[in-house]
């Protein structure tokens, strides 16, 4: 999807809701249904992000412009199932979907400081929580050892998935 000719026909859409909504229109964006559009324009441009602006406004009418539609593929699986398609039973998850493509969190790894050993050997162990049991990239051996050289003692990182511990890399002083 091109994300300018998305905006762009979200912004059409805007307007379209505002001055002329329609009984869907209405039951999925109640807020901006018959609303002033130049007031809900500016609006949506000073107080959403990328995410929040499509789960906010994109409705069913750009979803069937575009012919949206979500995947769901499994690792576990060899085939990849269309999980929603743009008509009433599927606009939701679409939405849901598309909207998680432009949430930088969801991109990004989470790693946060677990543990540091004040009163021992100074060690730092962080702890990386997998998201869609996506692993680190090939450089977070590099990435460590800067985090090491910034620290100064042994640090210790740690990648969850589903709770438990399922890899551990350890820079030491001696390394």
């Amino acid at each position: 999807i091109n994300p300018y000719a998305l905006g762009f026909a979200m912004m059409q859409d805007i307007r379209r809701v505002c001055e002329k909504p329609t009984d869907e229109d209405r039951r999925w964006l109640p807020d901006i249904a018959g609303a002033n559009w130049l007031e809900t324009m500016h609006e949506a441009m000073r107080n959403f992000r990328d995410e929040s602006f499509v789960m906010q406004f994109l409705s069913p009418h750009v979803m069937r412009q575009f012919h949206l539609f979500s995947l769901h593929d499994n690792d576990h699986n060899d085939t990849i199932n269309v999980s929603a398609i743009h008509d009433e039973s599927g606009y939701e998850l679409v939405r849901d979907t598309l909207s998680k493509q432009y949430n930088l969190s969801d991109q990004e790894p989470d790693i946060q400081v677990y543990q540091v050993d004040f009163r021992g050997d100074r060690s730092l162990t962080l702890r990386h929580y997998q998201n869609n049991r996506r692993p680190l990239g090939k450089d977070t051996k590099e990435v460590l050892k800067h985090v090491h050289r910034l620290w100064g003692y042994d640090v210790h990182l740690e990648s969850l998935q589903a709770g438990a511990v399922v890899e551990t890399q350890t820079i030491r002083k001696s390394d």
